[in-house]
């Protein structure tokens, strides 16, 4: 807020109380509405700006938003959350605008001819207006311009993320406005900021001087426009390219780039048109509902008069380019001429320079000591080739410029998954009956409903059994991999082999030099940069096994969880990190927290372990409480072994995700990570 906004308001140490700001306005205080107003509207204004893609959605959107906090502010039941309330409303009217827009025919009348000329002239957008008014030059012209290049959801979250890295969000508010749970959140930002990376090197490599005359021919048939696909098109060849590999060497964090940027100066009709909507509401308060209706009436027509006459002011000026967007608010001016403006009287700009309120996440208590049950015999179930094709060849350990990848923070939680349907539906294939039925994981509904069904259980990435190169498991990583991208969810897989084979040094590189082709994909889990891998194991192992792990990992930098064995805290070579697979709940200090519902394989009479809720629940607080690097469910979906978490008929529930899903929804939103 302005400074001048800070008097009348203070608390007993003489610093302003913002909660006292809104409980006055609710009160009907015009002068604590006219402070909100002008405190957020630079605020809002930003957001929404990065967020859509031209000045008069912009105008629009922000307009509509601060309109319902002036109606709806009465509303709000806790005034200490005002400005999360107030953000969650702005994406909110930023994703209702996407929709319309989205189902709007393709030509709509003159504004949607205004759009369309806005579009093609890039240089007309929010994001020229950034680099204009706050003078960016260099990278940080650089990354303005990459977020051009970002998709529709990824601009939305950019926006909040932009003023998270400022200091003017907390993580807490920009997952609140996204409308996820934190550790959702913390996983979208992350694939964010990776394609944002990606987008940098793409805005390089175009502005390079002279331009990669084979970028010029890849090049063929784009309009100019920046947009997702042509976004990996160019990202494709750049990697490819010798000439364009170096744009992403000396590349300055984003983080850093935008950690001391100015909010862009609202528009002065904006503030005036809200400044006199918020004293028509406020001076209605003492006239009742009534009162207030006829004042909200009169704003939306006073803006509605306002957005005509800048659509017209745009279009008529469409081919001055930047020019004709940073006069529009001017020609507005003259056709509201009677606006009353009290710019004065709140400050130049309006701006919030406040440090954002910090939020801690609950602290973890103390982790149990190992519990850990019998290691199940995890089944080596057969493989059918009946849907296999040939094995591809596997790739020579490659040289070219990497894809930026996003790396997961610590700790991940993820489950066991398995590739094995419909094949494995097979009579006395199983105990219990999927709620879904006998579905087929060839299917990308499938794959998008389990991917949705474990990130309510609050798991950001799935490890996927992998018996080797052309096998079936193999043969449906690309499906896991492509929705996994589409829904910010991420893949890597569980290295089955090294059980029952022993594998060589030799061998193990091969097969890791063929997932490249898998791991080098943003989709796939990354820590510290490095594509993670868990192995599975055999109850005999040693120390040999690290070793040749080790070995084989030396050209490869991979980030290896090895399945632990006795004494494996010993060994000379240490792998990145070590995991249990059990069918109850272990803790290994340090490396992994686990659970399971249980174990009855399809051909055993009686259960080895038996389902309980009530135990499972409590093993799932104390695995999320851990505070381990890696907190795993053994398993989403081994129908085989008994171990599903996945919905069945058995324990099926109102959500839809079944009762042990709802119990790790539950546990790990108690427990943030």
């Amino acid at each position: 807020m302005s400074e001048i906004s800070h008097r009348g308001y203070e608390g007993p140490d003489g610093r302003r109380d913002e909660a006292a700001v809104v409980r006055a306005a609710q009160a009907g205080n015009q002068r604590a509405l006219d402070e909100l107003v002008a405190g957020y509207l630079p605020l809002i204004y930003n957001i929404v700006g990065r967020a859509l893609d031209t000045p008069a959605d912009t105008d629009d959107v922000v307009q509509d938003v601060m309109m319902q906090m002036i109606r709806d502010v009465r509303t709000l039941r806790d005034p200490e959350a005002f400005r999360s309330w107030l953000v969650a409303i702005a994406m909110r009217e930023v994703r209702r605008h996407w929709r319309l827009r989205r189902g709007a025919p393709a030509t709509d009348g003159i504004e949607g001819l205004e759009e369309t000329a806005l579009l093609s002239d890039p240089g007309a957008d929010f994001v020229d207006l950034t680099i204009t008014v706050l003078s960016l030059s260099g990278q940080r012209q650089e990354t303005a311009q990459a977020t051009r290049w970002l998709d529709a959801d990824d601009r939305q979250l950019v926006s909040l993320w932009w003023l998270e890295v400022a200091g003017r969000l907390t993580r807490a508010e920009l997952a609140a406005a996204m409308e996820l749970p934190l550790p959702q959140a913390a996983v979208r930002v992350q694939r964010m900021k990776a394609r944002l990376e990606v987008a940098r090197a793409v805005v390089r490599a175009l502005g390079a001087i002279p331009r990669c005359p084979d970028l010029g021919t890849a090049l063929h048939g784009w309009d100019g426009r920046p947009d997702g696909l042509w976004r990996k098109r160019i990202a494709r060849h750049v990697r490819t390219c010798e000439a364009c590999g170096g744009v992403a060497e000396d590349v300055v964090p984003a983080e850093r780039l935008l950690a001391d940027l100015a909010l862009l100066p609202v528009p002065p009709l904006l503030l005036g048109l809200l400044t006199m909507g918020a004293a028509g509401v406020g001076a209605a308060g003492g006239a009742g509902t009534a009162g207030q209706d006829l004042a909200t009436a009169s704003l939306h027509h006073t803006v509605r008069t306002g957005r005509a006459a800048g659509r017209a002011a745009r279009t008529a000026g469409i081919s001055a380019g930047k020019t004709a967007v940073l006069s529009a608010t001017t020609a507005l001016v003259l056709v509201a001429g009677t606006i009353a403006y009290t710019l004065g009287l709140f400050g130049p700009g309006g701006q919030d320079q406040r440090p954002a309120r910090a939020v801690s996440a609950p602290s973890a208590s103390a982790p149990p000591t190992s519990a850990t049950e019998a290691t199940p015999p995890h089944s080596a179930t057969p493989t059918p080739t009946s849907k296999a094709t040939p094995a591809a060849p596997a790739p020579k350990p490659s040289t070219e410029q990497k894809t930026t990848v996003t790396s997961t923070e610590l700790p991940v939680r993820a489950a066991f998954y398995y590739p094995w349907y419909s094949e494995n539906f097979t009579p006395g294939g199983s105990q219990y009956t999927p709620s879904a039925g006998e579905y087929d994981i060839d299917d990308p509904a499938t794959v998008d409903r389990q991917i949705k069904d474990m990130q309510y259980g609050g798991l950001q990435a799935g490890i996927s059994s992998w018996w080797g190169a052309g096998k079936r498991e193999d043969l449906r990583l690309p499906l896991l991999m492509s929705e996994g991208d589409r829904l910010d969810f991420s893949w890597t897989v569980y290295y089955e082999n090294e059980a029952y084979a022993d594998p060589s040094a030799a061998t193990i590189r091969k097969d890791l030099e063929y997932l490249r082709k898998y791991s080098d994909q943003d989709t796939w889990l990354h820590i510290d940069g490095k594509p993670v891998i868990f192995v599975y194991g055999a109850g005999g192992d040693a120390c040999d096994m690290a070793t040749r792990w080790t070995q084989a990992n030396e050209t490869q930098g991979y980030y290896v969880v090895l399945k632990v064995f006795g004494g494996y805290r010993d060994c000379a070579d240490q792998p990145e990190g070590w995991h249990q697979y059990a069918s109850g709940l272990d803790i290994q200090k340090g490396y992994s927290a686990i659970l399971s519902p249980g174990f009855w394989k399809n051909d055993a009479e009686q259960p080895t372990v038996p389902r309980d809720l009530a135990r499972f629940r409590q093993d799932a607080a104390t695995v999320a409480a851990s505070g381990e690097p890696f907190q795993l469910v053994v398993t989403y979906n081994e129908w085989g072994e008994g171990t599903s978490v996945e919905s069945s008929t058995d324990w099926a529930s109102s959500s839809g995700h079944g009762a042990y899903m709802d119990i790790l929804h539950e546990a790990f939103a108690a427990h943030p990570r």
